[in-house]
């Protein structure tokens, strides 16, 4: 009972800090602009690399070990630091043409997507055991699934920002291309529910 207690005060700790370490990165990029100073060691600056690695250690590293993904908190932390800086300090130059701004906005679309995995891997976890939950134990808890539907989802929202910044994007295409990417799933779940 006691330790159950101590369990959950360091729980509602962890997520209050990340809570302000969060704060804290909104409030430095957006609001004091932090990325405006070209000094690397601006101490601004310097507040945002640290925030950038804490913000996400304190988020995703106690979700890895609930999950029991091995991996996961660290690819998390390094996506969303990584994703945070290119986003904050290396942005595409608005006033560049878009051909001289494709390497930024390609590196931009790849930090997003590594972070947007990260993001819904617990999510599709979490669906699935809802899901499947009269399915057997293995099909219930299948990390390989959740991890899959979790760069199938990034992927689409990645293709989409993709087409949105060529202003190609229709609502036709899309529809299209979730569709095509919910028969893919659908499919390997039914091969996979055969065997």
């Amino acid at each position: 009972m006691e330790a159950s207690i101590k369990h959950k005060r360091t729980l509602a700790l962890i997520v209050a800090l990340a809570g302000i370490a969060w704060a804290g990165i909104i409030g430095l990029i957006f609001l004091l602009n932090a990325s405006d100073y070209n000094n690397f060691w601006f101490p601004a600056r310097l507040l945002t690399y640290v925030l950038l690695l804490i913000a996400p250690a304190l988020t995703f590293m106690p979700l890895g070990r609930a999950l029991n993904v091995p991996f996961y908190g660290y690819w998390s932390v390094i996506s969303w630091a990584a994703f945070g800086f290119v986003f904050a300090f290396m942005p595409p130059d608005s006033a560049l043409p878009r051909d001289q701004n494709f390497a930024s906005f390609i590196l931009l679309l790849v930090c997003f997507f590594a972070a947007l995995t990260s993001l819904f891997l617990p999510i599709c976890y979490a669906v699935g055991i809802k899901l499947f939950a009269r399915a057997s134990r293995p099909a219930r808890y299948d990390l390989r699934r959740a991890t899959r539907e979790a760069v199938f989802l990034s992927l689409y929202i990645v293709l989409l920002a993709f087409m949105q910044l060529q202003g190609s994007l229709t609502w036709l295409y899309a529809l299209m291309f979730f569709l095509i990417i919910l028969v893919i799933e659908l499919l390997i779940l039914s091969r996979s529910r055969i065997r």
